[in-house]
């Protein structure tokens, strides 16, 4: 089965010239085009976009996910948000 080629489209972007360069040698060193990796970029962020989220599985996996409790006993177990912010503040500013 022959597969059809999809036809390419100029696009104009408004970047920062060092933002450019650096994407180009990026790109260089990698061997690649910069116009592919933004059209790579493009394709994934759509897919990401449109995939229904998942959250918990997501959460679940995280390193928050895997601390949760491990400080459960700790000295500031038993201290409000409020407290925790102004001793965090003190021990901040020496104060």
């Amino acid at each position: 089965m022959k597969s059809v080629k999809e036809p390419k489209v100029k696009l104009t972007l408004t970047v920062k010239k060092s933002a450019i360069d650096e994407a180009k040698k990026y790109a260089s060193q990698a061997g690649t085009s910069l116009s592919n990796i933004v059209e790579d970029y493009l394709v994934n962020y759509s897919k990401n976009k449109q995939e229904p989220k998942s959250d918990t599985r997501d959460f679940k996996q995280s390193l928050a996910y895997q601390l949760m409790g491990f400080a459960k006993d700790g000295p500031i177990s038993s201290m409000t948000d409020d407290e925790i912010k102004n001793l965090r503040i003190k021990e901040r500013f020496n104060l």
